[in-house]
């Protein structure tokens, strides 16, 4: 008889190993495609900070903080789906960065001439600034303005286009393709970006001043062939005042989409909506969605270093009490609804006489619904000596006190000697 059970364990043991192997290689893998991209900012639909319930119609839609990047709340955010005229957002800041005259005067060729769902008609020959055709293409959203720019730039719109994909990988807009300059998207199946990228986009965009001057404008008047041309902002949010752009769209295929920039209480904020049923209510949908962020969220100063933040007890001889500053301030946007914040203040053991001035001397941690956010040092504001001039102090201090107290009992003890005298003098007078 054969016994083949160590041949079947040495095989088991090679197998495990080469598992083992196979998945330290794709950690490797993983790891170095993370690491060669270290300042591209990943987001998916699990990154947002708060998930209230906020009931919108439309497909795709995430609020962003402008200064932080930070994810606020989101609505299949990640999901692939066609940006529309949000494209020109890309394509108007790669034609700022690539134009070094916005002043120049350019002739319309044919493939930017006709109406092309615009608000008015370029023909072939037509002249007009680069500025007028900015603003066309980002105030009235007009698509051959853009093309016009881009040909402009590139010499052709397909050349201009392989730029702004480059542009949105250097954003970090990965999940995006852009195959046109305009967002329309008939013939473009894979003309797609996501509620995110585009919040990138917007963001990189909104720190370029032209371009934020630009998309913050109602109303304004262009030339063409020296004829005044008035343009409307397509963005009707822009009435409020705490609005102050970016940029709508609409297709077919796309439905109306919009991504706004807006102020409010320190707070500024990209917010983006794709895939609506129809203006009124992407708009509605919008504003409901800020309403949201800006009675939710607000900027609070959770530390503040002007308030001792622990007293604490040193010394053997003499106890002084000590007061432990933060070092810092610290301010963090939290819900005000529903956030929890919670502080624990840490003192080292044995604190000991002399203090320097600025030593961390504990700590303070901050936690937000039971996760620690951040950790700051306590601080003494002055320099403390050894204990053995306090102890001098002190010396100097019971001395003058019991002087004091001695002269005060002389001085009631010869008030008493005088009275009792003075009333002996009498009787012996009487």
């Amino acid at each position: 008889m054969i016994e083949s059970g160590p041949s079947v364990s040495v095989h088991k043991n090679l197998k495990a190993y080469c598992i083992f192997v196979y998945f330290l290689i794709f950690l490797l893998l993983i790891s170095f495609f993370f690491f060669i991209n270290p300042y591209k900012i990943y987001c998916n639909s699990y990154d947002a900070l708060y998930n209230d319930k906020i009931d919108i119609a439309a497909e795709s839609a995430v609020i962003v903080n402008y200064e932080t990047g930070d994810i606020l709340w989101e609505k299949n955010s990640s999901k692939s789906m066609y940006p529309a005229s949000l494209t020109k957002m890309l394509s108007s800041i790669v034609a700022i960065e690539n134009i070094k005259n916005l002043e120049e005067i350019t002739e319309i060729s044919k493939n930017a001439s006709g109406r092309n769902h615009s608000a008015f008609k370029f023909r072939a020959g037509d002249k007009i600034n680069l500025m007028d055709l900015l603003k066309a293409s980002l105030i009235s959203s007009h698509n051959n303005a853009i093309v016009a720019l881009a040909e402009y730039v590139s010499g052709s719109e397909e050349d201009f286009i392989e730029l702004m994909n480059s542009k949105a990988k250097e954003i970090g807009a990965d999940d995006s393709f852009f195959q046109n300059t305009n967002g329309l998207d008939d013939g473009f199946p894979y003309h797609k970006s996501t509620a995110v990228d585009i919040a990138k986009i917007a963001g990189y965009c909104m720190n370029n001043e032209l371009f934020r001057k630009i998309v913050g404008t109602r109303e304004d008047t262009i030339k063409k062939n020296n004829k005044e041309i008035n343009i409307t902002n397509t963005n009707i949010l822009l009435d409020y005042d705490y609005i102050k752009g970016i940029k709508t769209g609409s297709t077919n295929n796309a439905g109306f989409c919009i991504a706004l920039y807006s102020e409010k209480d320190d707070l500024k904020l990209i917010t983006v909506i794709l895939n609506d049923s129809s203006q009124n209510k992407r708009d509605k949908d919008a504003l409901k969605l800020l309403a949201w962020a800006y009675n939710n969220l607000k900027y609070t100063k959770i530390i503040d270093s002007e308030q001792p933040a622990v007293t604490v007890n040193t010394g053997d001889q003499t106890v002084l009490d000590i007061d432990l500053y933060p070092d810092t301030d610290y301010i963090k946007l939290i819900n005000i609804k529903s956030d929890t914040v919670d502080i624990k203040n840490k003192v080292n053991n044995n604190i000991t006489l002399p203090i320097e001035k600025n030593k961390a001397l504990g700590s303070t941690d901050v936690f937000i619904n039971d996760k620690k956010i951040t950790e700051i040092n306590l601080i003494s504001r002055e320099n403390i000596g050894s204990e053995y001039i306090y102890q001098q102090l002190s010396d100097a201090g019971e001395k003058q006190s019991r002087f004091i107290l001695i002269s005060l009992l002389v001085f009631y003890f010869l008030i008493i000697i005088t009275i009792m005298v003075r009333n002996l003098l009498l009787k012996r007078n009487t």
